[in-house]
């Protein structure tokens, strides 16, 4: 149950491209779609914590509609009638920093990585990002993949919008 849906070498790739590597040299082609969303969520370190808090109890998930039921590293989020397994593959807490990284397993709706970062600069502005690469894995995603792409833009965009305090 541990089998990424995505190719090895991709493995944490959603960090990297958070970092500025660009796709083409991660191995990531056309077939994958590159969804990057950010905003400011606030200011401080009350802030950082409390982006942090909602992103690793899920809350930013439920925000977006999203809800998770984890267990250990498998989390399984559902989405209207879809049931979508993932991997965790990173958390992490630092003094700057949250961030949370799960990658698809078999039954996901999608194939690919996502990952979610809350950080605060050092002017002290804290901001939200998730940055995922995936391609539609579900026939139905494929069928309506441009209202697929649309729905998974605007659920982003709900954790992004989650992540605020």
């Amino acid at each position: 149950m541990n089998s990424l849906t995505y190719p090895e070498h991709l493995q944490l790739a959603s960090l990297a491209l958070a970092d500025g590597t660009p796709p083409a040299a991660l191995g990531l082609g056309p077939e994958w779609t590159i969804v990057d969303h950010s905003d400011v969520l606030g200011r401080g370190s009350g802030c950082l914590a409390a982006a942090g808090e909602r992103l690793l109890d899920w809350r930013a998930h439920a925000h977006a509609r999203v809800r998770a039921n984890r267990e250990g590293r498998l989390v399984r989020l559902s989405f209207g009638p879809t049931l979508s397994p993932c991997l965790i593959l990173a958390e992490e807490r630092t003094p700057t920093r949250t961030v949370l990284v799960y990658g698809t397993l078999p039954g996901h709706v999608e194939c690919g990585e996502e990952a979610f970062i809350v950080s605060m600069g050092d002017d002290g502005t804290v901001t939200g990002r998730c940055v995922a690469f995936s391609r539609h894995a579900w026939w139905l995603a494929r069928v309506g993949a441009p209202v697929a792409r649309v729905v998974q833009r605007v659920v982003t965009r709900g954790y992004v919008a989650g992540m605020r305090p």
